[in-house]
């Protein structure tokens, strides 16, 4: 089994008034028909804008650029430079101070060795492989993206989808097809990734207690997916044989995506009491009471999935 072994960790402290926002696979891209985050910029600028506001530190797990389809970041922020400018009133230069804490994915994984390419947007940042959050009464919290325990998506498979997404993906996916290499797209392979995830957090050498990832795009809270809780909540989970995961285990957690259909996912970070405080959440469209004109107000809401 993969172990954990950053090559690069963020030491965070969880302190009684600390706040993070975690979200990961913005996969923002160059506007064209095979930008998956497009759809979802205006919903994301809101919640940053929310975040911002309220004092949250936002990590970014991985998966932010999509740089396996585009060759250079150089077009991916002239398309979305509104949404760099956002993050950058995160970011500080000093890191002591910085609200901004980036973390590399497989599919943004240039930063690993070239960060100055956004040392000109984002002056002084470090990126990293992963973080690990010291949320007090000895609990540790690893975050990374994910992709190390998917063998298509890192070491020597990540350079065969790398191929296949860059060359022959975006013209497939302008035709509706979905991309088999990715955990994403793959419900089977997101059950196994996030069964390996779980399995590194329960058993490691690191005294990790929790993992939070991404790279799966399916939201995950206390090692169930969200339609694993469903059934088990509905007590039908073994008429239908999806939750087979008979009880919730605070071990695991994902973060989801921001690139679902009409709304973003993540985790929210806090302290209650002595003790770490986890919550998943949605962002998304919502439509409000009639307006007087007899139409119907479309606003932009935030809803707690877990715990409910």
């Amino acid at each position: 089994m993969t172990q954990i072994n950053p090559t690069r960790i963020k030491s965070i402290a969880l302190e009684q008034d600390t706040k993070f926002i975690i979200m990961s696979d913005m996969h923002r891209g160059d506007g064209t028909g095979s930008d998956d985050f497009a759809h979802n910029s205006l919903i994301y600028k809101c919640a940053l804008d929310h975040y911002l506001r309220e004092g949250f530190t936002y990590i970014e797990l991985g998966d932010a650029e999509e740089l396996w389809e585009n060759k250079t970041f150089e077009q991916i922020y002239i398309t979305h430079t509104s949404i760099y400018d956002r993050i950058g009133e995160f970011h500080d230069s000093d890191q002591k101070k910085t609200r901004y804490i980036k973390i590399w994915g497989n599919h943004d994984i240039q930063w690993k060795n070239n960060e100055n390419i956004l040392h000109r947007i984002f002056p002084g940042i470090c990126i990293y492989e992963a973080a690990i959050i010291d949320a007090g009464t000895a609990v540790r919290i690893l975050l990374w993206h994910g992709h190390q325990v998917d063998p298509k998506c890192s070491g020597r498979g990540a350079a065969f989808s790398k191929f296949f997404v860059r060359n022959f993906w975006p013209g497939l996916q302008r035709c509706g097809l979905k991309d088999p290499t990715r955990a994403a797209t793959n419900p089977g392979l997101s059950g196994e990734i996030d069964e390996k995830l779980y399995q590194l957090a329960i058993n490691n050498d690191k005294d990790i207690d929790m993992i939070i990832a991404g790279h799966t795009h399916r939201p995950v809270y206390e090692n169930l997916s969200l339609t694993e809780r469903r059934s088990i909540k509905t007590e039908t989970a073994a008429a239908s044989g999806i939750g087979k995961k008979l009880k919730p285990e605070a071990v695991y957690y994902n973060t989801g995506s921001c690139v679902h259909p009409r709304c973003i996912t993540g985790i929210e970070i806090t302290m209650e009491g002595n003790a770490p405080s986890l919550k998943l959440i949605k962002w998304g469209y919502d439509v409000t009471s009639r307006s007087k004109a007899g139409g119907y107000n479309l606003t932009i809401r935030r809803t707690v999935l877990e715990p409910t």
